[in-house]
């Protein structure tokens, strides 16, 4: 086909196939639940046809490395309050 373009034809291609796996996953009678799982079920059929891959950002070590630290902090913090609760008197929270 004259002007078809190579991102014309892979979004044809993909709508084609995400739209034969509709049909073949869907089912007709099934709750919300199950036509959503259909749904994401088709789409990653059509994504590893398709050879569609998430790149990491820029900023994802970062990201991670701030996450970590977050982790570790709120490590401690639990630590000291679980000392904390060991070190209070039985009956404290009664007596008040």
């Amino acid at each position: 086909m004259d002007g078809l373009s190579a991102k014309v034809f892979w979004t044809y291609n993909a709508s084609h196939k995400l739209q034969m796996e509709l049909d073949k996953l869907t089912p007709k009678d099934g709750t919300l639940a199950e036509k959503v799982l259909a749904y994401n079920r088709a789409n990653r059929e059509v994504a590893i046809l398709c050879n569609d891959q998430r790149t990491a950002s820029k900023a994802h070590d970062k990201t991670m490395e701030n996450l970590e630290v977050k982790i570790q902090e709120k490590t401690l913090d639990f630590e000291k309050a679980r000392k904390e609760l060991k070190e209070l008197k039985p009956g404290y929270f009664t007596d008040k």
